[in-house]
């Protein structure tokens, strides 16, 4: 995309329907918070810095902001407008286009956004406005044209009953023309019910004053859903969910039950694996062709899972590499864990990675065997062939050499141990 494009999200509300003392854009949605979702888009097309209006609850919003983005505080909320108002400074001024972004808009894909963009550029608009025709358009604002032409936006709380029959609907997310927008900005009035000054207003003001408007309904409908309380939070769950299932179904990954099978969008996995139900698998997780995963297993983000490997019922892995064709059937905690091709993970496998200040990795080497019920206090290395008795307990910074052999509480050698014995018999 072209490098002339800037972005302002839109980050202020306090969400009341959310009925949470967290600022909605921090509310999580498969353990990202919603406001992450357009910021990695804007970047991806292009947007080197962008703006993040923020407000209600806003210490929390910039801790975790911090330097993804820019930031302008919007004190008090007055609405859309003023929200995109106090952005003048910094982006009134930027050569290309500007982008518009609710981030409770977190549904929208970025594939959308660049034909949003494309079409824009094309037609060289003053403003073109994402829209979406649906069949229930009751809550949302709706799209007012004459002769095929885009002339207002209304909100659904001022609408007619005739504009209330309109099946066209705002988004929220625009592209504009910087001059023009601004210049409308200050025209604009709270001569509506809510009493507040609306961006809405500015399509049909840059319209009067003989500026290029549309709509372009390229939004799905499940797209234009916004997140407005816990019940959208929780529909846009299952809709991501659902979206990238059927993306992995399409290229070879065999998912047993969708219904009870929760993917982050951004997982890859491979060819040939197969999900079993119940397993919930996080952002930014990499998994290889002709896996068994689940059922009942739990995929933290930064794993990574490779080919030919089993993860079974109740294992879950966090921040961890597991080599090829390592078994890991039962009931294991394998957490920042390094395990090396063909290694088999015992039941009830724990590596006690976090000692109450900071998280140790535990690195097992190729085809060794761990014992049921092994505890690893890492750190912990545990070399090519090696072996672990039932119920060991391998304390912090142990060292175990290729092919030896460890047992006990706490766990030590065999052939030490054998010497040990032999000793204290005499």
């Amino acid at each position: 995309m072209s490098r002339a494009l800037q972005a302002v999200i839109l980050a202020a509300g306090k969400g009341t329907r959310m009925g949470s003392d967290q600022p909605k854009v921090l509310h999580s949605l498969f353990n990202r918070p919603l406001l992450d979702y357009p910021l990695q888009i804007v970047r991806r097309l292009g947007v080197r810095r962008p703006v993040v209006v923020v407000g209600w609850g806003k210490e929390k919003v910039l801790t975790w902001l911090g330097r993804k983005a820019d930031s302008v505080v919007q004190s008090p909320q007055r609405g859309t407008a003023h929200a995109v108002q106090v952005t003048e400074k910094k982006v009134s001024r930027f050569p290309g286009n500007l982008l518009i972004w609710p981030a409770d808009m977190t549904l929208v894909r970025e594939k959308t956004l660049q034909e949003l963009i494309s079409e824009h550029q094309k037609t060289q608009s003053d403003v073109t406005i994402l829209s979406s025709t649906v069949p229930e358009p009751k809550g949302y604002g709706r799209i007012v044209r004459r002769a095929g032409h885009v002339v207002d936006i209304r909100e659904e709380i001022d609408a007619n009953p005739q504009e209330k029959r309109i099946c066209e609907i705002n988004t929220g997310v625009y592209l504009f023309r910087p001059q023009p927008l601004f210049q409308a900005l200050k025209k604009i009035r709270p001569a509506n019910q809510k009493k507040e000054y609306y961006l809405t207003d500015s399509a049909r003001l840059i319209a009067e004053s003989g500026g290029r408007v549309q709509a372009l309904p390229l939004a799905t409908p499940a797209e234009a859903q916004g997140i407005n309380s816990q019940a959208d939070l929780a529909r846009a769950f299952t809709i991501l969910n659902q979206e990238t299932i059927r993306n992995l179904q399409t290229e070879g990954v065999t998912i047993l039950a969708p219904e009870q099978t929760f993917i982050a969008p951004n997982v890859r996995i491979g060819r040939g694996t197969v999900i079993y139900p119940w397993t919930y698998i996080e952002a930014d997780v990499r998994i290889g062709s002709g896996c068994e995963v689940g059922p009942f297993a739990k995929i933290r983000s930064g794993s990574v899972i490779d080919d030919g490997a089993v993860i079974g019922s109740f294992v879950e892995i966090n921040r961890s590499r597991i080599g090829k064709k390592v078994l890991a059937k039962h009931l294991s905690y394998l957490g920042d864990a390094v395990i090396g091709d063909g290694t088999n993970i015992g039941a009830g496998t724990i590596t006690a990675n976090y000692d109450g200040k900071k998280k140790n990795q535990t690195r097992i080497g190729k085809k060794a065997f761990v014992g049921v019920d092994t505890i690893f206090i890492a750190p912990i290395q545990m070399g090519d062939g090696a072996q672990t008795g039932a119920g060991a307990v391998l304390t912090k910074g142990t060292r175990v050499k290729n092919g030896e052999v460890f047992i006990g509480v706490p766990a030590k050698s065999l052939a030490k141990k054998g010497k040990w014995q032999k000793r204290s018999s005499k």
